[in-house]
């Protein structure tokens, strides 16, 4: 029998997704993409290369992109259909140089975002179905690209997506709401068929007003804590995929996201407590934000001063964000973000002028003298190594 092959166009997407004997993931699209407008189109009608193609084969989906080292095999049709979603709107944001898209939940509480950066095992998706149990509107539980012109973030409309076994102290309330609301399920993940009122539709907009960071620890009272923008800072960096634009540019708009909101972390252990705290909270909005409205500095080195043997400089069109003590660098030339701690950040600011590395040890024992003068040579030496191999030094 000769292999059923559909080629689908995703919205607005000018690339196809191929699809080879898969018509029982395709009947699941709908219940993934819940707000999505998906056709069926000739390859031929479209003059592009599908930029990814799932494959039925021998028990498994095979998930395959240019971007992606090697194939992804998934056996649960769930599973295929998660990474078909993860693929996707990495291909999504590929095809649009003013979107870059974090990984983390986000809700609109009195017309702003809540977003909250992901982070391993946080809670962040039972915390969004307990959000829509309580009458606000998620953007997404996993994703959310944001519009690097306007620094808006965009809701993807894309089904919540909750990790199986569920936790066991949800309330009756919460556990019949999701109940409710199950669509498709597999045996490591369920989807949830939410309304329009409970997921924003895809293209929807809406500034941002906060970034919470989440920390959940069994038996702690939910509470809210202050944290620093450079820690904020640190995790969206982090957590910032799929970009095409230059870095500079990037870290420019993040840094100003960030500087404009408020900054939380929250820890709590059951999702409706901390449900409660976060309608609390984020009930108003104060008229304006009186965070500093950081802009990028441009780092003035002179590329024509000579380089001594075994001297070190920072490169030109180096870009530095500096929140409190720590750094965040970035060059024109490469799409990656540097967070430099403390001491990381006083070696950078050395490196302004021409210097050794025995220069930079001895100037820092001086300001630190608590720290070991054998370790310190050592760190030198690894951190002038990274920055070199990462294109943001020369030497000479």
């Amino acid at each position: 029998m000769p292999d059923s092959i559909v080629h689908l166009k995703f919205d607005d997407m000018s690339k196809l997704v191929k699809f080879v004997d898969c018509g029982e993931l395709i009947e699941c699209l709908e219940s993934v993409f819940p707000t999505w407008n998906i056709i069926e189109v000739s390859p031929e009608d479209s003059g592009e290369a599908p930029i990814l193609c799932i494959t039925r084969e021998d028990n498994a989906y095979c998930i395959d992109g240019f971007w992606l080292g090697k194939q992804m095999h998934r056996v649960d049709i769930v599973d295929a259909a998660c990474g078909l979603v993860a693929e996707l709107i990495r291909a999504y944001v590929r095809e649009d140089p003013q979107l870059l898209c974090l990984h983390g939940a986000s809700a609109e509480f009195a017309g702003k975002l809540v977003i909250f950066p992901s982070q391993y095992r946080s809670g962040k998706s039972v915390l969004s179905a307990c959000l829509a149990s309580a009458g606000i509107q998620l953007y997404g539980d996993d994703v959310l690209p944001l519009s690097l012109s306007e620094g808006k973030g965009i809701a993807p409309g894309l089904a919540l997506r909750l990790r199986r076994p569920l936790p066991e102290n949800l309330t009756t309330e919460s556990s019949e709401f999701i109940r409710e609301h199950t669509g498709l399920t597999g045996k490591n993940y369920q989807y949830l068929d939410l309304s329009n009122e409970q997921l924003a539709q895809k293209g929807a907009q809406a500034s941002i007003g906060a970034f919470v960071l989440l920390e959940r620890e069994e038996n702690t009272v939910a509470t809210f804590e202050e944290t620093s923008e450079a820690e904020v800072l640190r995790q969206v960096v982090w957590q910032n995929f799929a970009r095409e634009a230059e870095a500079p540019h990037i870290l420019d708009v993040l840094s100003q996201l960030v500087a404009n909101s408020q900054f939380y972390r929250l820890r709590f252990d059951r999702a409706e407590d901390a449900v409660k705290l976060l309608k609390e909270k984020f009930k108003t909005w104060p008229g304006r934000v009186d965070h500093l409205n950081r802009k990028l500095k441009q780092s003035e080195v002179n590329n024509k001063q000579a380089l001594q043997p075994e001297y070190f400089i920072r490169k030109p069109d180096t870009s530095v964000i500096q929140v409190g003590d720590d750094s965040f660098i970035a060059d024109k030339q490469g799409a990656a973000i540097h967070h430099l701690n403390t001491v990381g950040t006083a070696i950078w600011t050395l490196l302004a002028e021409p210097v050794r590395v025995e220069d930079m040890t001895d100037l820092l024992l001086t300001a630190f003298p608590e720290i070991d003068a054998d370790s310190t040579t050592e760190d030198v030496k690894e951190l002038i190594n990274e920055l070199v191999d990462k294109g943001l030094l020369l030497s000479g």
